[in-house]
């Protein structure tokens, strides 16, 4: 599935876009809260031209200190043609690349340079909304924060293929 990149350029007023994919799959959650058989969808990103590699991990909450349904775990490789990423400000979802993204209420929080967490509100207005928009819509965006302050935009695309692994981690 396809994975776009698009970097604000300040010398090119539409930005440089990028083209990548990405491969989701399941796995067994590896946490020791997680009840047997639970799962985590996992999205490889690549972007050969950006030398970026990230992993999007998703999966539902067991803590019961972190107000949240879902955790969203960002892991970027530190070889990143763009350089350190200073925050990851949330996620987005749509209907297809080119539309104007509704967001998902959660809170993101910086770990380090290469590691960045978003936890879906708990809230059950927000649960519910948040449930709607991941398991409808087909493209996720993650708006980006890089270091040097210019702003970035990650699309990967979530279509019906791959629809059965969010139904699994968003039904309950």
């Amino acid at each position: 599935m396809r994975a776009v990149l698009y970097e604000e350029d300040l010398s090119d007023p539409k930005g440089h876009r990028a083209e990548g994919q990405i491969t989701w799959r399941v796995e067994p959650t590896a946490d020791a809260s997680a009840p047997s058989g639970d799962v985590t969808i996992r999205g490889s990103v690549e972007v050969p031209s950006r030398s970026l590699r990230m992993t999007l991990s998703i999966r539902r909450n067991f803590d019961p200190t972190l107000p949240a349904t879902h955790t969203v775990q960002i892991d970027v490789a530190p070889d990143f043609a763009a350089g350190k990423i200073k925050q990851v400000m949330g996620l987005l979802m749509k209907a297809n690349e080119q539309a104007k993204g509704a967001p998902i209420a959660a809170l993101s929080v910086r770990v380090d340079d290469t590691h960045f967490l978003i936890g879906l509100s708990a809230v059950p207005q927000d649960a519910s909304k948040n449930s709607l928009l991941i398991r409808n819509e087909d493209w996720i965006d993650i708006p980006i924060l890089y270091a040097t302050q210019h702003r970035a935009i990650l699309a990967v695309e979530k279509n019906s293929d791959v629809l059965p692994l969010f139904n699994t981690v968003f039904a309950h």
